[in-house]
Parts: structure tokens; sequence; C-alpha cells
């Protein structure tokens, strides 16, 4: 994120958020010293904040994917995303192989990353279908999955934030390589590996996911 910006966050908008919009977050201990992938469901726009206001003490090397396919979000989230230095993702013809070696390579460089894997906003009762992003990245490089629960307090504006602990998938890592080539097999594995993230993502938000065994 750019400096100024970081700035804004820690001195002004986290303790604003926190201070009237945040209920309490739970499982601090969980996220790691080390880089990470930070999983979190998606409610709505507001969530960002909130997300930064988590992180606010090592936003230097924060950075998160961010949908720009409509005109919506060009006015409303064009300039937020500037300063985040997000990486920009339009859906509608997005080339995956390069945003996947992007993404890897900001892994690489040790940066902790911000994925929403249901990859729209849902306010609804039950998650959506995981997207697969989020678990390829994992089994590309090793890096630990956080998955986080947002959940709004009821009759209330403020919400709660639950972190998970680390997920490892080491051994699915391994796995996965000798299975690449083999689009079928890593497709499944692909899925198996999401359903696992998103069911951890279900228990700490509270919200159903229907799409594993």
């Amino acid at each position: 994120m750019k400096t100024p910006f970081i700035y804004f966050c820690k001195y002004i908008s986290s303790p604003i958020i926190e201070k009237f919009f945040l209920e309490r977050i739970e499982g601090r201990e969980n996220i790691p010293s080390t880089n990470f992938i930070l999983a979190p469901n998606h409610l709505d726009g507001k969530d960002h904040w909130f997300i930064m206001a988590l992180l606010k003490e090592r936003l230097k090397n924060v950075r998160a994917l961010a949908a720009m396919d409509s005109l919506r979000t060009l006015l409303i989230s064009s300039l937020l995303y500037y300063f985040t230095n997000a990486i920009k993702v339009d859906r509608r013809k997005v080339n995956r192989k390069n945003l996947l070696d992007k993404v890897v390579k900001n892994l690489k460089e040790n940066r902790i990353i911000v994925i929403y894997p249901e990859g729209n906003s849902n306010k609804g009762k039950n998650l959506l279908k995981g997207k697969t992003g989020v678990a390829e990245l994992a089994l590309k490089t090793g890096v630990p999955v956080i998955p986080v629960g947002i959940k709004t307090v009821e009759n209330s504006i403020k919400r709660i934030i639950k972190i998970g602990k680390p997920l490892y998938y080491l051994k699915e890592r391994v796995f996965a390589k000798n299975i690449e080539n083999d689009k079928e097999k890593y497709s499944l594995l692909l899925r198996k590996v999401t359903d696992n993230i998103m069911k951890e993502i279900s228990k700490l938000s509270q919200k159903p996911y229907q799409y594993a065994d």
C-alpha cells in the first residue's frame, strides 16, 4: 500500500472502525509472523476497511485481489484500489495463468495476499461456492491460508471478525506436482482443498456452506 494511505489507515480509519463499527476480533493469535493468504467471507465493500483495521500494523506488505469489471466499481472503488496497490481483476476477460503468476510472485516476495474466495459480495444466509484460486495459490507456494469469518452483530452496525488457525496443504502440494498435467485430477484436488477452506470459513462466519460433502 502507498505510504500516505498506510498512515491514514493506521491513525484515522482503523481507530474509527475499531471504536464504532467493530464489536471484537477473535483469534488474533492465529495470524502468523510470516506471510500468508487471508481468506475471508465477503459481506460487502465495507469488509475492505475491516480487513485493513485487522492488518493495520502490516499494511506495507498487504495486497488484495480486487474486482474491477463494472462502472459502479470504477466509480466507487478505483481510488481505494489505487492507494492500496490492489491487484485489479477484470473477471470478464481474466487470464487465469497470468493472474496466478502475478500473485505467486507477490507471495514469494513475502507479501500478505487478501482474497475473498466467494468471488462476490454476499449478504445471503449461505456462503457462495468457493472459487479455486486460493487453493491453487496455496498449492503452488506452500503459504498457509488463514480463514476468516466476518459477521454482523444482530440489530447493530458492528461486526465481529473471527480468525481461524492456519491451514497448510503440504501433502496436497506434493500430490499436486505429480498430477498437474492431469486436468481432471488437478481440478478435483483444487475443489477438495477449496471446499476444505470454505468449511472453515463457514464455521467462523456461521454461514452454512452447501457445496462440500
